[in-house]
């Protein structure tokens, strides 16, 4: 029993000790502590695909010493035009390669026209807007980019309050105690990022709650729901224009160009060109049976509309890849997250957009 007690005494010792050294010095960097965020950087995931066929079967997810999904900012980043894009899961496309997120698909269609540019993808898994505000003042800014491109809405639908995935990079809103204690021991969070960098993942929820087309599978709503549900919307609208508010005040504020950019989705009016699968009727959401896809698509026009609204109530410049992004399973591997081809379309459809907006408010940046 003593051998016992004094090995249990040696380890929390120890346990004190590094978590002493590492809070006065961490060689390791694994990750960014803002003033209510933490991001993890230098990571590198490597996601073997063994249940999707619309993905790659070997997917790398890195995150650089800024905690972000791109290449490191340049020691000559006084003379760059920087962009950065901030969005949830749509935005981070978690479960496609570094180099077919859009984003960085984006970055390369710009780097013809503006060879100074630098673009990185600060999408967050799960985060909604609430997430993107705590995100943008914690990190984004600081950095000075020339332009930020916000992709919302999906992730605000009926969201009166920070998300789960909003909590889990927040320090102080963590959702439960195995969090506070990786949130706040250096030593808890050292293993675990020596852990995610080092070991194959498998797929997420994410990826699991994939949605395979089938043109037999039908789900008719009753209109009363219907207009009910689209009712219950104008609460959360509000709330949502509040928080759009806030990030556009937040980047003027900091000297920042906002791009809005709507959300797309597989959803709503037509059939699927690949399976014949009607778009409305088709059981759109696994967790949510009264929801099919007309539903949904009207749920989330009604959050696209805010942004539409807002952006040009504020002359701000939109980039509507909502109506822009063809509906079709070949872009899509569930209701609104990309495919490989999904992520080249969303990247020239932003490139397009884009483009006219850098050339009218940095045309010294165009070569």
């Amino acid at each position: 029993m003593k051998r016992v007690l004094y090995y249990v005494y040696l380890f929390f010792i120890t346990l004190l000790i590094l978590e002493i050294l590492l809070r006065i010095y961490n060689p390791f960097h694994l990750r960014l502590k803002g003033d209510k965020i933490v991001l993890p950087v230098n990571i590198k995931m490597t996601i073997r695909n063994r249940i999707n066929p619309k993905l790659d079967p070997l997917i790398i997810n890195t995150r650089n010493s800024l905690g972000l999904r791109g290449p490191e900012l340049p020691q000559t980043k006084d003379s760059l035009l920087k962009i950065i894009t901030i969005g949830g899961s749509t935005t981070e496309c978690h479960f496609l390669n570094d180099e077919k997120t859009w984003p960085f698909l984006l970055g390369r269609k710009l780097a013809d026209s503006f060879p100074h540019s630098w673009l990185n993808n600060a999408g967050l898994d799960g985060h909604s807007t609430y997430g993107h505000i705590v995100l943008l003042n914690g990190h984004i800014k600081q950095l000075h980019p020339s332009v930020i491109l916000f992709m919302t809405g999906i992730n605000d639908i009926e969201t009166a309050d920070p998300t789960f995935h909003d909590k889990m990079n927040t320090r102080g809103a963590v959702p439960d105690w195995r969090h506070y204690l990786f949130e706040n021991s250096e030593v808890l969070n050292l293993v675990l990022n020596l852990v995610r960098g080092w070991r194959a993942q498998k797929f997420n929820n994410t990826t699991n709650n994939m949605l395979v087309l089938d043109s037999t599978r039908r789900l008719e709503i009753p209109d009363s729901v219907y207009n009910k549900r689209l009712a219950d919307q104008q609460p959360f609208l509000d709330a949502y224009r509040r928080r759009l508010t806030q990030l556009a005040d937040t980047c003027e504020a900091w000297h920042i160009r906002p791009v809005f950019i709507t959300q797309a989705c597989q959803f709503g009016p037509g059939k699927d060109s690949l399976t014949g699968t009607d778009l409305e009727l088709f059981p759109a959401d696994p967790k949510d049976p009264s929801l099919n896809g007309r539903l949904l698509w009207a749920m989330l026009e009604k959050y696209n509309d805010v942004t539409r609204e807002f952006a040009g109530s504020r002359h701000f410049p939109l980039i509507d890849l909502a109506r822009a992004m063809p509906k079709n399973s070949l872009y899509f591997y569930d209701n609104c997250h990309l495919t490989n081809p999904g992520a080249e379309k969303v990247a020239s459809i932003v490139a397009n957009g884009l483009i006219p907006v850098l050339d009218q408010y940095f045309p010294h940046y165009h070569r």
